[in-house]
């Protein structure tokens, strides 16, 4: 009897962290998107001062929500992300806005599917 409320309490142990785990993935991904959107409004504003602001928040914003991540989901999407946020750097620090733009745009779409893939869903078991 003991084994049996050892592995219940071990699989509702599981069951909790893997719901806080999906939370915490889905709140800092809505910041990221959020802090995203600002970034895009601003370059489509020709907004210089904000945009040098808006750059610093979302490298801190990413900064912080690197450090929980990397200990919960894959890296290549880390990876893509980063690549991603180097590039629009880029092309920013060189007025190149139209292709910043589109490197925000895929950074949005890579933040939009982590959580998808994290979360528990027949579609992610089979």
């Amino acid at each position: 009897m003991k084994v049996f409320i050892g592995i219940v309490i071990f699989f509702f142990l599981l069951l909790g962290m893997g719901f806080y785990m999906e939370t915490v993935i889905g709140r800092q991904s809505e910041d990221l998107l959020q802090a995203l959107d600002r970034l895009e409004l601003e370059v489509l504003k020709n907004d210089f001062a904000a945009l040098e602001e808006q750059i610093k928040k979302l490298n801190q914003l990413w900064t912080a929500t690197r450090k929980v991540w990397v200990l919960l989901i894959d890296h290549r999407e880390l990876d893509e992300f980063e690549l991603s946020l180097a590039r629009a750097k880029s092309y920013l620090d060189n007025q190149v806005y139209i292709f910043a733009l589109t490197e925000i745009v895929q950074m949005k779409q890579i933040i939009n599917q982590i959580p998808d893939k994290q979360r528990l869903s027949l579609e992610n078991i089979l």
